[in-house]
């Protein structure tokens, strides 16, 4: 089949292209910079601007990164022949919803906006749709949550713990959601579903955490911070453009659980992620 995968250069994209080549696919792969590959395709488009995007003939569209841009490429979908969309969205929608930092709130509104705007473009155009909604994603150096935890443990050999770290996770790795999404090519039963897609293993923030110590083979050492003083560490961090997406609402959420079934998408395509393995 021919497949389009938008956002092949990020962290989900590493694992899944090598594993739609295998499977024989004909690949087009988006980015916004320039790249090479003999295997593959490489488009160059910033899909922020619909007008310079023009899709090639494809069957699939498979979007590993931003859920925003897909509404507003609705004509270059019709274009192109795209009957089936495989997407990316989070969990964040029922965990941050009620965030009390407008920047984030606003965020989450306007994902959860996009869903249904994506919904309502597939049901007009008769494309069949797949939503994936993950937890916290990993894959140490490229994503943007953990990786910073284990930039921290390396640097200073610490790290800052809100109480005692007992809100409950599921960290999902990126491999497991490139294979998620192959899987779902595979059968009819995930069009027009959308599903929460967990890791295999759940643990507390704080074994989380001690996990990045001991891949490090370092002495776990976290050190109690109240609330309001981490917070003001994370406003510190968000004057550094790198670290924007940062919200105080992160330290309340150390002590909160963020558990999600996957058992739908084990029963419809035998989605069996693996257990924590920074």
């Amino acid at each position: 089949m021919r497949i389009i995968v938008a956002g092949a250069s990020g962290q989900i994209g590493d694992f899944l292209l090598p594993m739609l080549l295998e499977q024989g696919h004909e690949i087009y792969a988006i980015s916004r910079q320039k790249r090479s590959d003999n295997s593959i395709c490489w488009l160059q488009f910033d899909l922020s601007n619909a007008v310079s995007v023009e899709l090639p003939p494809a069957d699939i569209l498979i979007n590993a990164g931003s859920l925003s841009f897909l509404p507003g490429l609705e004509s270059q979908f019709v274009a192109s022949g795209v009957r089936r969309l495989i997407a990316l969205s989070s969990t964040s929608i029922f965990t941050k919803s009620e965030s009390s930092d407008a920047r984030e709130k606003a965020m989450i509104s306007g994902l959860i906006q996009c869903e249904k705007e994506m919904f309502a473009m597939c049901e007009r155009q008769g494309i069949g749709w797949t939503l994936f909604r993950p937890t916290l994603i990993y894959s140490l150096g490229r994503d943007k949550n953990l990786t910073l935890v284990d930039k921290q443990i390396c640097r200073f050999r610490c790290f800052p713990l809100i109480g005692s770290g007992r809100g409950m996770r599921q960290p999902v790795h990126a491999s497991d959601l490139a294979n998620a999404c192959v899987q779902s090519l595979e059968t009819g039963a995930t069009v027009n579903h959308a599903y929460n897609l967990s890791g295999g293993e759940v643990l507390s923030y704080r074994d989380m955490v001690a996990r990045l110590f001991e891949r490090r083979g370092l002495p776990v050492r976290m050190i109690p911070v109240p609330v309001l003083l981490l917070r003001a560490l994370i406003m510190l961090l968000r004057m550094n453009p790198r670290y924007r997406y940062l919200s105080p609402n992160m330290a309340d959420r150390m002590q909160k659980d963020m558990l999600f079934s996957h058992d739908e998408a084990s029963r419809d395509f035998g989605y069996a992620p693996r257990p924590f393995s920074p």
